[in-house]
């Protein structure tokens, strides 16, 4: 686990991140900019904000 979170901190330091729908938990894949605010899920098409959107893998899960 602790691999798949330093692949995910690599590709945030790159603009990218892998977070899953607040609303229907998949996973959706964003290009982030200081700018983000508002995010359409691919797979469901609900519109919600990207601090509604969590992290696939976080810090937490460094620890394994």
């Amino acid at each position: 686990m602790k691999e798949q979170f330093e692949i995910l901190q690599r590709m945030q330091q790159d603009g990218y991140n892998v977070v899953t729908c607040g609303n229907c938990g998949d996973v959706v894949l964003l290009e982030i900019d200081d700018t983000i605010e508002e995010v359409q899920c691919p797979h469901c098409k609900e519109d919600m904000e990207y601090s509604d959107m969590p992290d696939l893998y976080t810090q937490s899960l460094n620890n394994k």
